[in-house]
């Protein structure tokens, strides 16, 4: 049988027809995998901040000299209301947590600090907690604060060493935070209570 060169196209032509078929059927198949099966590992929209505890955290930091609005429920929680000392907003019962001693000149700043903290604490116990920029804005504040504290000393050595301590406790607060992730503070004894009343 004589084979012209059309007939031989056409024969090649018709072997092609089902690769070309099943090349397609397998695209469509993927694609419909790609659409139906889900990411695996896909991160969760993340919850929405607490609007109180977020406009009190910044109101903080500012040092503004209106009362601080705190969050609904906030005392109840807590055992505590903030009060006002100097320009700045603090926690009562707050103190400095440090395994080496510190300068008196930190108090205030500490006890803002310890308010902030529960903050964020009570913004996280409430299923609506501030992201990163909330605990670094909190601990931000204090390293200032204690900072402008050292400003008091008369002499220039003795604000000299007050800054150098302001600095090295700032270091070891920032790898705490980091440490976890500049999240709501994990609870310490003092506000276990806390969470048992919030939940």
């Amino acid at each position: 049988m004589i084979t012209t060169p059309v007939a031989a196209d056409h024969r090649a032509a018709h072997r092609r027809r089902p690769l070309a078929a099943l090349a397609a059927a397998a695209l469509a198949a993927s694609a419909v995998t790609t659409v139906v099966v889900p990411v695996a590992g896909a991160a969760p929209a993340p919850l929405p901040e607490n609007a109180a505890a977020s406009a009190a955290v910044t109101a903080l930091s500012r040092g503004s000299t209106e009362i601080l609005a705190v969050p609904a429920g906030f005392a109840a929680t807590f055992g505590y209301t903030p009060v006002r000392h100097g320009s700045m907003m603090i926690k009562p019962t707050g103190e400095c947590s440090s395994p080496v001693p510190l300068p008196t000149e930190f108090e205030t700043a500490c006890k803002a600090h310890d308010l902030g903290y529960d903050l964020l604490r009570y913004a996280r116990l409430h299923d609506q907690p501030l992201g990163p920029w909330a605990r670094q804005t909190v601990d931000a504040t204090l390293e200032h604060a204690m900072r402008e504290s050292c400003t008091t000393r008369p002499e220039a050595v003795a604000r000299a060493r007050c800054t150098v301590m302001a600095a090295v406790a700032s270091v070891f607060v920032d790898l705490n935070s980091r440490r976890e992730g500049y999240g709501s503070p994990v609870v310490s004894s003092a506000t276990g209570r806390a969470e048992g009343v919030a939940r």
